[in-house]
């Protein structure tokens, strides 16, 4: 019998993990939404409050409960699947070990959080960006909100209402990376594009400089990455709604206003403008599993017509803007690309190779 009868006749191994349901990943979702809500009204405090003297805030004090809440539901999950003689490894759910291993590492920066902040005091701005503790915290909440995203991606079909925890799973873990990486939010303030000169109150828009140039080209990168890549992922295995990719670019928009006490409040139907397009774009384009030339189109055109809005907007505000036409028409040229190459990569590098399409 050759290798390929072999292969054929073999009886398929017995999963270890054994998956979530629909609910459980329901449930999951909920207790990450309370520790998502937490991360941003922490970085609220932050970034608006300048007499944070102690650990022990409000603030703190909704992000840890929502922790605790994922960590608790994490045991749950895995007390339900152990059965006796067996590792407490494989109890875990299928998708959920990275989760698993963010709680221990939200755990462990916490820890490191309180220590570090009796030591240094409270970080403000740009400061908490760059704290390892507070990059521990991030890097284990996105963990634990990817679960659903994960459980999904190894589950059998699921119609498309019961993806639903996974679509909100990859957005939430998106806004996880936009808050982090905050101060490169495009839609967390305008003066990202926008060069002022003359006295207060009566400045007028100014030509920028090279730097304030670079650092808004590298500001629309991250930000494109952060908003549309979640999408990608999605798109590969599953057929979206429009409404789906003009959710996950809207309400993390909203969410960096929000955080910064909506100091430009008018920024959100600019965001809520754009969104409606990057739907029509995927509305039009229809992209699904299979069809690579649609999903580089659509991936493509999305932030395209996204930033294009968020320009508009800024310059009907202030009456003009900073950037010339070359600038501003190059940055929406440079994501268009760099989403048409991530693209390329992510389908020609063979990563759904062997995986089933699903709808």
């Amino acid at each position: 019998m050759d290798a390929a009868a072999a292969n054929a006749l073999a009886i398929p191994p017995v999963p270890v993990h054994r998956p979530t349901t629909v609910p459980e990943d329901t449930i999951t979702l909920a207790a990450g939404v309370w520790l998502l809500a937490g991360t941003y009204v922490d970085g609220w405090a932050h970034n608006n409050l300048h007499d944070l003297e102690t650990f022990f805030t409000p603030w703190h004090a909704v992000l840890y409960s929502g922790f605790a809440v994922c960590a608790l539901w994490l045991a749950a999950l895995t007390w339900r699947r152990h059965s006796p003689g067996a590792r407490w490894t494989e109890a875990i759910p299928a998708g959920y070990g990275p989760a698993a291993a963010g709680v221990v590492l939200f755990l462990a920066s916490g820890a490191a959080d309180f220590a570090w902040h009796s030591v240094f005091g409270i970080e403000q701005n740009l400061k908490a960006l760059f704290s390892p503790s507070h990059l521990g915290l991030a890097a284990g909440g996105f963990l634990i909100l990817s679960a659903p995203f994960s459980a999904a991606w190894h589950a059998p079909v699921r119609s498309r209402s019961q993806l639903v925890p996974a679509f909100v799973s990859a957005m939430l873990s998106g806004m996880v990376a936009a808050f982090i990486l905050q101060e490169f939010a495009v839609f967390a303030r305008h003066g990202l594009v926008q060069t002022y000169a003359g006295p207060a109150g009566q400045s007028a828009v100014a030509a920028p400089t090279s730097s304030g140039i670079l650092v808004a080209l590298g500001s629309f990168f991250v930000s494109t990455v952060v908003l549309f890549v979640p999408v990608l992922l999605l798109s590969l295995r599953w057929h979206l709604n429009a409404a789906v990719p003009a959710a996950m670019a809207f309400v993390p928009s909203v969410a960096m206003q929000l955080m910064v006490a909506m100091r430009d409040a008018w920024l959100v139907p600019a965001a809520l403008v754009g969104s409606v397009l990057v739907g029509l774009v995927w509305a039009v384009v229809r992209p699904a599993p299979g069809r690579h030339g649609r999903i580089m189109t659509a991936a493509a055109l999305s932030p395209v017509v996204f930033w294009a809005a968020y320009f508009a907007g800024v310059a009907l505000h202030d009456g003009a803007l900073s950037f010339s036409p070359e600038i501003w028409g190059g940055t929406l040229a440079w994501t268009g690309l760099e989403m048409l190459g991530l693209a390329i990569l992510t389908l020609k590098g063979g990563s759904t190779a062997g995986l089933p399409h699903r709808r």
